[in-house]
């Protein structure tokens, strides 16, 4: 079974690594690539990797989860939203969002989103 390639953008560290332990703990399918803290982490980890997924956390200092979706003219990935703001759900929806999920993040959930 081909991997999905993944990478995951969140300024929060413990987020990170939760989330990190629960991809590869129940989601074997899900390769990693990149960890990134903060929006242009995440641009450059998109450009250099070509990520099949990318989880991705909203709220972030200098700059969104939008923000980020932004830089780039076309999405050749799955997005995942991953956050603790439920007010976001409709704009992710209308980005064309693979999956919202809430923090704390619930295991089945995730597994289902991927």
């Amino acid at each position: 079974m081909k991997k999905l390639k993944a990478i995951l953008v969140d300024d929060e560290f413990d987020s990170r690594e939760i989330l990190e332990n629960y991809i590869k703990k129940y989601c074997e399918n899900v390769e990693l690539l990149a960890l990134c803290g903060n929006i242009q982490e995440g641009e450059e980890a998109i450009k250099v990797h070509q990520p099949d997924l990318v989880f991705l956390d909203i709220e972030m200092p200098y700059g969104n989860g939008f923000d980020l979706l932004e830089k780039f003219d076309t999405i050749h990935f799955e997005v995942i939203f991953v956050t603790a703001f439920s007010n976001y759900a409709i704009k992710a929806l209308n980005l064309s969002a693979a999956y919202y999920l809430l923090k704390p993040i619930d295991i089945d959930e995730l597994v289902e989103a991927v």
